[in-house]
């Protein structure tokens, strides 16, 4: 896997843009906007478009044509959901309909009162997690583990405009401090948050994801094994219309150990890539294939 740099496209000042539209013209109002920035960064960020090419040819299969008009499609639903995110904060979360698919196993890991686990992804839109968790008969505390410091900022606007969340950012740090405040989290019994499906500086493990092996941080994993905390798969999807489908699915092996709990992991994330292509999104060198072709040539 190419390395991940550690950092996000999205800035706080284009969530302002969208925030005034969402509260003086609508959420329709908003989707029309996005037209206008898709082309855009089509053409201007030749490197992501082309990590979305490659993904929709070489891993799942599709035509060059197709994949072609699916790098449109890709960045479109990107910024739905990043609209989506806004939207349920200031005031317009009444415009959805929610699935809950699976929350009983959530439910029943905050009744044994040790912490847990939710291993997610770059996929679908968990930041809107706050929606689905704060109807849970005895919410806990939401930490997620982040690498992108810009989150904090975007998490730091948001709460400008609508008020404090149960959502928790732990950035990670160069001097390792973060490690202190997750195992803080998991002895007061909180919900620990890892988008796990990216790599970069640091010891990675390496498993087969979308039919070619690639590297992945292996310290969410290690921590599972070595905790021995309940892990659960959980994924937020944006569908039709105005409706999200939360899956939460447990992490069941009898082998606690870090490859067997990454080869799960990845064996449910390649069935949620599948079947929401479109909400996959890392747009980069994922599979380091640009690499090997500068070798080549």
């Amino acid at each position: 896997m190419a390395e991940w740099k550690g950092k996000s496209r999205g800035t706080v000042s284009g969530l302002k843009v969208f925030v005034f539209f969402i509260k003086h013209f609508g959420l329709r109002a908003a989707y029309i906007l996005l037209c206008l920035p898709v082309p855009y960064f089509v053409f201007s960020a030749p490197k992501a478009s082309k990590s979305i090419f490659v993904f929709f040819h070489r891993r799942l299969g599709y035509s060059k044509v197709s994949s072609f008009f699916q790098i449109f499609k890709s960045y479109y639903v990107f910024g739905q959901t990043l609209i989506d995110r806004i939207a349920v904060t200031v005031g317009h979360r009444d415009k959805f309909t929610y699935e809950f698919d699976g929350v009983h196993h959530i439910e029943n890991l905050l009744k044994k009162g040790e912490g847990g686990i939710l291993f997610t992804a770059h996929i679908g839109n968990f930041n809107i997690s706050r929606t689905f968790f704060e109807t849970l008969e005895n919410p806990a505390k939401i930490n997620m583990v982040v690498t992108d410091l810009e989150h904090e900022n975007i998490k730091e606007y948001l709460e400008s405009v609508t008020g404090k969340t149960n959502l928790n950012l732990i950035v990670v740090e160069e001097d390792l401090s973060h490690i202190f405040k997750i195992n803080e989290a998991l002895k007061n019994n909180e919900l620990l948050v890892f988008a796990a499906d990216r790599s970069g500086e640091g010891k990675s493990l390496t498993q087969e994801f979308l039919g070619k092996r690639t590297d992945f941080f292996s310290g969410p994993f290690k921590l599972v094994a070595k905790k021995k905390r309940p892990v659960l798969f959980v994924h937020i999807m944006r569908e039709k219309g105005f409706h999200y489908h939360l899956y939460a699915r447990p992490c069941e092996t009898e082998i606690n150990s870090e490859k067997e709990i990454l080869k799960l992991y990845t064996d449910n994330l390649t069935e949620m890539v599948k079947k929401y292509p479109n909400q996959w999104f890392n747009f980069y060198d994922y599979w380091a294939d640009f690499k090997k072709e500068k070798l080549k040539n």
